[in-house]
C-alpha cells in the first residue's frame, strides 16, 4: 500500500462510515456532523454560530472558543483539535500536488487545452462550457497536478469566485490565464476579469506564478497580420495591469489545439516556473553544450515535458524543442506498433551543415517515462564522450524537478 493511500485511509477514519468523498480537498468542506462524535443537533448549533465546515472548526483557537449553549467546552475543544489534525493531514497531502488554476472568460479554450494534454482529442468538438469549478487530479508528465478549471461565465465570476475567493484562489502554484487570441471584442472584459483576480490574490496574500495563454493561435491565423496585431494589443493591455500590481510578473505563451507541441511547451514553461531544480538543469545544459561544441541543447521527456534548454537564440530554441517533440511523437508511434524504441534518434541536415540528435539518458517517475538529451551540433560525435558524465548530474535533479 502506498504512503498516499495510507494517509487517505487515516483521514477517512475520522468520519462516519456513510461519508463519501472522492477528492481530498472536499474533506475540509464537509459539515461538522460528518465527523465521528458530532451529532446532528450539536452540528446545527455549530452552523448557527457560523461554524459550517470541518475547516471552520479547525480554524478556531482552542484557547479562545466561542460559548455555545449546550456544548460542553471540553467536548467542543476536542472536536476542534480533531478538526485541526484532519486539516493538517489534508494540507500535507495536497502540498505533494501542484495546484494549477486555469482561469479566463467562457469560450476561451481552457477545457480544450486540458483535453489535449490528456490526449482526449475526440471530446473537444462536444465540449460544453465549464459550469462553476471543475477539479481534476491529473498526471501531467508523470507529476501529480490538481487542475482547477474555473468556468468563465459572468454569473460564476460575480456570485461564486469573488464572494468566497479563499475557496478557489488559495495555495495555487501556477495560474494560467487563458485569452482567446481571435476574439479582441472581449479583450476589455477579459482584462477586467484578470484585474479582479489579481486583487483577490493580493487580499489573500497569494503570489502564484502567472502565465498568460493566448489560445486559438492556430497555424493559419498565426500567418496573418491580424494575429500579430491582436497579440500586441493583448500584451499592451495585460502589461499595464501587471504594472499596477508589481507583486506579479507575467509571461506569455501562444497555443493551438491543432498543434499539440505548442500546448506541451506551454505546460513545460509553466512547470519550470515552479520547479525546484529547473535553473540548475539549464546551467548544466549550458556547460554540456559548450563542452561538446553544440549550438543548442534540451532535456525532454518522451511525453513532452521540456525540463530545460540552453540556446543562444530564440530560433535555435524553437529548432531544438520542436524537432525533439516531433521526433519523439514519431518514436512513440513506432513503439505503439511494436517496434523497439531507439536509444539514439538523429536528423541530419547536410545542406545546413548540422545534425539534431537525441540520446536517451534515463527514465523517471513510476511510469518509467524515457528522457532524451537533444543536441544541435555540427560535430554530434562529440556528444558520446561527455554523455555519461552529464547523465549522472541530471538524474537526481529530474527526480526533484517538482
Amino acid at each position: 500500500m502506498s504512503e498516499n493511500s495510507e494517509k487517505e485511509i487515516i483521514i477517512k477514519d475520522f468520519f462516519k462510515s456513510n461519508v463519501i468523498f472522492s477528492e481530498l480537498d472536499e474533506i475540509l468542506r464537509l459539515k461538522p456532523e460528518t465527523m465521528i462524535g458530532i451529532d446532528k443537533v450539536s452540528s446545527d448549533k455549530l452552523v448557527e454560530n457560523n461554524i459550517k465546515t470541518v475547516e471552520d472548526l479547525a480554524n478556531l483557537s482552542v484557547d479562545n472558543l466561542p460559548e455555545i449553549e449546550d456544548l460542553l467546552p471540553k467536548i467542543f475543544r476536542k472536536w476542534v483539535k480533531i478538526a485541526q489534525v484532519i486539516q493538517k493531514a489534508v494540507k500535507e497531502q495536497l502540498r505533494r500536488h501542484k495546484k494549477l488554476l486555469m482561469i479566463g472568460l467562457d469560450n476561451g479554450g481552457k477545457t480544450s487545452i486540458l483535453a489535449v494534454v490528456q490526449d482526449k482529442f475526440s471530446i473537444i468538438k462536444s465540449l460544453l462550457p465549464t459550469r462553476g469549478v471543475k477539479r481534476e487530479k491529473l498526471d501531467f508528465f508523470g507529476y501529480p497536478i490538481v487542475s482547477w478549471d474555473l468556468g468563465g461565465q459572468i454569473q460564476y465570476r460575480e456570485k461564486l469566485y469573488f464572494n468566497r475567493p479563499e475557496l478557489f484562489f488559495t495555495e495555487a502554484d501556477i495560474l494560467l490565464y487563458v485569452i482567446d487570441s481571435q476574439d479582441l471584442e472581449r479583450l476589455a472584459e477579459s482584462a477586467n476579469y484578470f484585474r479582479e483576480v489579481l486583487k483577490a490574490l493580493i487580499d489573500l496574500d497569494e503570489q502564484p506564478k502567472i502565465l498568460i495563454i493566448m489560445s486559438k493561435s492556430d497555424p493559419d491565423f498565426r500567418k496573418s497580420f491580424q494575429w500579430q496585431k491582436n497579440v500586441e494589443s493583448i500584451k499592451n493591455k495585460f502589461d499595464k495591469i501587471a504594472d499596477e500590481y508589481k507583486q506579479f510578473t507575467v509571461d506569455y505563451c501562444d497555443t493551438s489545439i491543432f498543434q499539440r507541441e505548442t500546448i506541451m511547451q506551454m505546460f513545460s514553461i509553466a512547470l519550470k516556473k515552479v520547479s525546484e531544480t529547473s535553473e540548475i538543469i539549464e546551467n548544466i545544459l549550458e556547460d554540456f553544450t559548450s563542452q561538446v561544441e553544440g549550438k543548442a541543447s534540451s532535456l525532454v521527456s518522451m511525453d513532452g515535458l521540456i525540463f530545460g534548454s540552453y540556446t543562444k537564440t530564440s530560433t535555435d530554441e524553437m529548432l531544438v524543442n520542436n524537432t525533439a517533440l516531433l521526433l519523439q511523437t514519431l518514436s512513440n508511434f513506432y513503439s505503439s506498433i511494436g517496434l523497439i524504441r531507439e536509444k539514439s534518434i538523429s536528423l541530419d541536415l547536410p545542406l545546413n551543415g548540422f545534425t539534431i540528435r537525441g540520446e536517451k539518458l534515463f527514465e523517471y517517475s513510476d511510469l518509467h517515462i524515457p528522457v532524451y538529451l537533444w543536441l544541435v551540433s555540427e560535430n554530434p560525435e562529440l556528444l558520446q564522450s561527455k554523455i555519461d558524465y552529464f547523465r549522472k548530474q541530471l538524474l537526481p535533479l529530474i527526480n526533484l524537478f517538482l
